[in-house]
């Protein structure tokens, strides 16, 4: 048995990779870390893979941590140039989040075709990768939560409480301020994204798979007019299929 986590800036994401197929998975918070993972102990583990966007000082002691109790050293997987079959697109790959790398790698292993991956999280990233494998580079906007804070110095706003599961499933013009404020939100990543979309078919003349991820990808997901797919433990698939290629 594999452990695979995907440790976010807020949230962090575990489960177990056992013959090709995810379980046992639990989402924490990431300052929770140590009181949790502990609860894994009860499983024969051989493997843990980790990717992470959290500080190395704090990376440090995660995996110091994961090999006092499990006694395996574990696997971190970073941004590089390439890995199983994609070809990264940043001109410095080590500059490219390994949570981001971690899904685009993953995503395009899982489908096999030219695709698109938007992840939800603390930030959007939209990521585009060809048929051949290779990323083309990718797009970030602001997450809810930085989006909320925008309007924090706004008198008339700073007290509207907004949360990512009030998202509208009306996007008519609001009839008050916090859902003028939620339904724009929408309607500026929808847009977005599917305006990635158009100009990946004409530059690549290939019709790409959508997947959304993350936190509120699911939210975002109702309101495209474009088919996709909601992969919410994409990144911990990711992990698993880059174990077994390991």
């Amino acid at each position: 048995m594999k452990l695979l986590i995907d440790v976010g800036n807020s949230k962090t994401k575990i489960g177990i990779w056992n013959h090709k197929r995810l379980s046992n998975l639990n989402e924490y918070e990431t300052k929770d870390f140590f009181k949790n993972i502990s609860k894994y102990k009860k499983n024969v583990i051989d493997e843990i893979y980790v990717t992470s966007v959290i500080s190395q000082k704090d990376n440090t002691k995660i995996k110091s941590y994961l090999e006092k109790i499990f006694k395996i050293k574990p696997y971190q997987i970073k941004s590089t140039k390439s890995l199983i079959g994609v070809k990264n697109g940043y001109k410095q790959p080590s500059k490219l989040g390994d949570d981001r790398w971690c899904a685009i790698v993953g995503a395009y292993n899982l489908f096999k075709r030219p695709i698109i991956i938007v992840d939800c999280g603390t930030a959007i990233s939209i990521d585009c990768v060809n048929s051949f494998g290779q990323h083309l580079g990718g797009y970030i906007l602001s997450g809810f939560e930085g989006y909320s804070k925008s309007f924090f110095n706004a008198e008339k706003l700073k007290n509207i409480k907004l949360y990512e599961q009030n998202i509208k499933n009306n996007l008519s013009p609001a009839k008050n301020t916090k859902d003028a404020i939620l339904s724009g939100y929408t309607i500026m990543v929808t847009s977005a994204v599917e305006k990635i979309y158009k100009q990946f078919q004409i530059k690549t003349k290939k019709k790409p798979l959508l997947v959304l991820s993350g936190a509120y990808g699911k939210q975002i997901l109702s309101h495209l007019n474009i088919k996709a797919k909601y992969e919410p433990y994409l990144v911990l698939k990711s992990l698993g299929l880059i174990s077994e290629n390991n």
